[in-house]
């Protein structure tokens, strides 16, 4: 069978991703000490329980920051701060525009409510193209689970073969792999371009 959908992970891939600049930017937000922001929102758990379903919207995710950080601006600020590890990459775009159209194109990532809303409101062209937004908290399991593959397949209504998957983390690109997906490790932009001509 040919990989005829094209599915790529969202941060590292689609966007450059930068977790470090989204602590300094929270930590100025919310007017707290960065690593008092890592452990309230990251070493809790809590973004974890965002990527696997536990909050069922953007609002639930917003209200809950709000009562462990005590922060009390508006959502857009908030919105901000929140997805500021993620821009998009001009090359990746480039690379993907002559193939828009070509197959379905999907994105698998594991993210939450809040990046599912505010993401694509924010960066509309980015999106351009992807028919399936396969959010981890919509499957209930984060890659490299077999079971969050299983569930993106199922969406996506493929079989593996069917599949073109990159991501830029080398567990998941094995655990695709052995499920019988065609995977390839992104560490950049040429990495896209070469899978799209294999």
């Amino acid at each position: 069978m040919s990989a005829r959908h094209l599915v790529l992970d969202l941060g590292g891939v689609l966007f450059r991703f930068d977790h470090a600049r989204r602590l300094d930017r929270l930590a100025a937000e919310l007017a707290l000490p960065r690593e008092r922001v890592d452990a309230l929102l990251w070493k809790s758990g809590f973004s974890a329980d965002c990527d696997t379903g536990r909050y069922a919207d953007a609002a639930q995710v917003r209200a809950r920051i709000r009562e462990l950080t005590g922060f009390a601006g508006g959502d857009e600020r908030l919105d901000a701060a929140w997805c500021s590890a993620f821009r998009p990459d001009p090359r990746v775009y480039e690379i993907l525009q002559p193939h828009r159209g070509s197959r379905p194109f999907a994105l698998f990532t594991n993210n939450g409510p809040l990046e599912e809303e505010a993401l694509p409101r924010r960066y509309p062209a980015a999106f351009e193209g992807f028919g399936q937004l396969l959010f981890s908290h919509r499957l209930g399991r984060r890659k490299p689970d077999p079971a969050a593959f299983g569930a993106a397949l199922r969406r996506l209504g493929a079989e593996p073969g069917e599949v073109l998957f990159l991501d830029d983390s080398a567990a998941n690109v094995d655990a695709a792999r052995r499920l019988g997906w065609t995977a390839f490790r992104f560490r950049g932009p040429d990495d896209l371009a070469r899978a799209l001509r294999s």
